[in-house]
């Protein structure tokens, strides 16, 4: 198996699991200026609760950005008053332990939010974001922002429940930590498909290029480990590889894992 690997995570149902995965996934469609990321904003972001009238706003006042693949759209420690939302292509949330190692906090992709803390208290950014592929942003200050979402209330409530979120995930990365690997990578994955799950013909996909380096700073694992315990799910039959591709083939044996990693808790 390559080190670079695309999650295809497809075919998992609510059976055994804790929520469903899955959904009809975020717009893929390139967006520009004008009327088409206006509706891009509208039907596939936490803005959608915004007026007409306010989402013209924040078009008029806010900007796009592209970031080339390996280029940060901040770093940890800057300081930042701009909410970022993703229009086209994915990043990754990372930090570093004491020993300089990096530790993956999520991945990001279209129709995602970033900086939520940074506008909200007006202090520095807590995290690195990387863009994992050529991506695409929406940049909005916090001035032309907060006063949108004040006279928006469902709006902000929406983006403190995308802030909420993302902080029971990092909990759930630091829990999974203690687990044993099989286990642990078992719940990454389904991690992964719960929050980037596209229901299609096929089944469930992410469609998630990250290395296994990546990955395994997602996991807490070594580039090696992740590698060793993929290859065990796929002896087992769990998953197939259909090129860089990864394949859930059994649902069922997935879920009984990351279970039994939840119920030993």
């Amino acid at each position: 198996m390559t080190d670079h690997t695309t999650l295809q995570v497809h075919g998992i149902s609510d059976r055994q699991c804790p929520a469903k995965i899955g959904g009809n996934g975020h717009s893929a469609r390139p967006v520009g200026t004008g009327e088409r990321l206006r509706q891009f904003l509208k039907n596939e972001t936490f803005l959608g609760s915004l007026s007409d009238g306010a989402i013209d706003a924040l078009v008029r006042r806010g900007h796009v950005k592209k970031f080339l693949a390996g280029e940060f759209l901040y770093r940890r420690q800057e300081r930042g008053d701009t909410l970022m939302v993703i229009i086209t292509g994915w990043i990754k949330i990372a930090t570093s332990n004491v020993d300089g190692k990096e530790i993956v906090l999520g991945f990001l992709g279209a129709g995602d939010t970033s900086g939520e803390m940074a506008v909200l208290d007006d202090r520095v950014r807590t995290s690195d974001a990387v863009a994992l592929e050529d991506t695409e942003v929406f940049l909005v200050h916090a001035r032309d922002l907060l006063p949108m979402l004040t006279a928006h209330p469902q709006a902000l409530l929406e983006l403190i429940q995308s802030l909420c979120e993302k902080l029971q995930d990092a909990s759930a990365i630091i829990e999974d930590n203690s687990l044993d690997m099989r286990r642990r990578i078992a719940r990454g994955l389904r991690r992964l498909a719960l929050q980037h799950g596209r229901t299609s013909k096929e089944g469930i996909r992410v469609n998630l290029a990250v290395s296994q380096s990546e990955l395994g700073g997602y996991l807490g694992l070594s580039r090696e480990n992740v590698n060793r315990q993929l290859g065990q799910l796929r002896d087992a039959n769990v998953i197939r590889n259909d090129g860089p591709r990864i394949i859930v083939t059994n649902e069922l044996a997935l879920c009984e894992i990351a279970e039994a990693a939840s119920a030993k808790h």
